[in-house]
């Protein structure tokens, strides 16, 4: 093992000193030792390529894309079939063996029947030219804005699959979700070393839509210090991470970027905005050269007329991240063990809410404890004939406490500014929901008398609400 290990960094002295040919030789040394080290093939494929030996560089990257495959890691060998496609753009079997391998793990697509005829994969996006820079196709500036008030990438791809089932494309029923329910735990299926990856939008694809999701990525290799998307660009993508480290940061008070994660092989990006049509949340940036899969909304739009079952695993997808943020960041879920957030998770119910519409009206009892699950809320206060706006709530907030709290009727309106999703606790179930969670209630007490004190200031003059949140005046 130490004598594999001297070749194999013996190989990458030479390979930096551009004497190719004799890396790969010693390459092959280490592979006929160890022929399952799919690493050590990739790199020699990596090595051939660069000497020009494109028919051998192909038969490398064709036995590791497999052996990826077998292994689970379908990011990396999908990432791979697209460096195959690089050197023959006509070369469609990997691809095809990797769909072969996905319906064998997976099975049919839940709630949907039997896999219909074969159909051929919307066109791919254009595959670079051998030797190509794919990551200057990533826009590194400003994107344009989102309208509010546009039907977001999700409804457009449910409405396209909707469509689809009205006129028989195919006999999968969309699949359509109960508020908050726990998708069920579905058995492996054999064989056992076969796993499917992290990324959710893959667990239940049949082996069509999955083919032309695979077909349809766009594979980007990001150079160190390049970002993949920025804070606040529209998103009309998502990536998953096929090789490489990429830091997750956001705009501090002050400006400053403030690394909040790191993400790795396997991990996903950007998915919040792409299906929510919101702006861009943090910006990713490579640390190390990386490798990056796209997966654009309209892929996923005209995947939808095809395969309408693939509208319900992103609606499932897009679910499960909301609930997994809402839990994480909101004080009511964040003090306890994740068990017990679902459990407390699962007395609320959910409500869509789109551009304008009213959710608590002031004057009148509040209908419960609320959570932003995605989205934005506007709370306006009645001053004399005007309204004035005392606040903005998003992703993790909570409104309606006071009311609840003090069996009053509201002391605020809050409207809905854009499309988003509520989580709603009824007024009967906040009540035995903080007698058997007193902490709740200690932290709904004291969030409601804060906003008692903030709103008194808004009123009395003292202070106003502004994109940055309360300022003193």
């Amino acid at each position: 093992m130490a004598d594999l290990r001297k070749l194999k960094d013996r190989a990458a002295e030479l390979a930096a000193k551009g004497k190719v040919e004799k890396a790969a030789e010693i390459l092959r040394e280490v592979l006929e030792a160890e022929p399952r080290d799919v690493s050590s093939r990739q790199k020699l494929g990596d090595l051939l390529r660069r000497a020009g030996q494109i028919h051998d560089a192909m038969a490398a990257y064709r036995e590791a894309a497999d052996r990826f495959a077998r292994d689970g890691l379908l990011v990396k060998a999908i990432a791979l079939s697209k460096t195959i496609l690089e050197l023959d753009p006509g070369h469609l079997e990997t691809q095809a063996s990797l769909a072969d391998l996905y319906a064998r793990r997976a099975g049919p697509p839940s709630g949907g029947t039997k896999a219909g005829p074969v159909r051929a994969a919307p066109p791919a996006p254009a595959e670079p030219a051998p030797g190509e820079d794919r990551s200057a196709a990533i826009p590194l500036g400003p994107g344009p804005r989102a309208s509010p008030d546009a039907a977001t990438p999700l409804e457009r791809i449910a409405a396209a699959a909707s469509a689809a089932v009205r006129a028989g494309v195919e006999d999968e029923a969309l699949v359509e979700l109960e508020p908050y329910e726990e998708p069920p735990d579905v058995p492996a299926a054999p064989p056992p070393a076969l796993h499917l990856p992290r990324v959710p939008i893959f667990s239940d694809l049949s082996r069509d839509a999955f083919l032309g999701l695979a077909q349809g990525m766009v594979l980007h290799r990001i150079s160190p210090g390049d970002a993949v998307i920025r804070e606040g660009d529209t998103g009309a993508s998502f990536f998953v991470v096929a090789a490489g480290r990429l830091a997750v940061s956001r705009r501090d008070d002050r400006g400053e970027e403030v690394v909040l994660a790191h993400l790795g092989e396997g991990d996903f990006f950007g998915e919040m905005a792409l299906l929510s049509g919101a702006p861009r949340s943090a910006t990713v940036r490579a640390e190390e050269p990386a490798e990056v899969l796209e997966l654009r909304a309209d892929l996923l739009l005209a995947l939808a007329g095809r395969h309408p079952h693939l509208a319900g695993s992103l609606r499932r997808f897009y679910r499960q991240r909301l609930l997994a943020n809402a839990m994480a960041l909101s004080p009511v879920f964040r003090p306890f063990p994740v068990a017990e957030r679902k459990l407390i998770m699962s007395r609320f119910r959910s409500r869509e809410v789109a551009p304008g519409d009213l959710v608590i009206r002031e004057g009148e009892p509040s209908d419960g404890l609320y959570v932003v699950l995605g989205g934005e809320v506007a709370v306006v206060k009645r001053k004399g004939p005007t309204e004035v706006e005392v606040g903005r709530l998003r992703e993790g907030d909570l409104f309606g406490e006071t009311s609840c709290l003090r069996k009053s009727p509201a002391t605020a309106t809050v409207r809905a500014l854009r499309r988003g999703t509520l989580l709603r606790l009824p007024r009967s179930e906040f009540d035995e929901l903080v007698v058997t969670y007193p902490q709740i209630l200690e932290l709904v007490a004291d969030l409601s008398e804060e906003r008692v004190e903030s709103l008194d200031a808004i009123l009395s003059g003292h202070a106003r609400w502004t994109e940055d949140g309360l300022v003193l005046v």
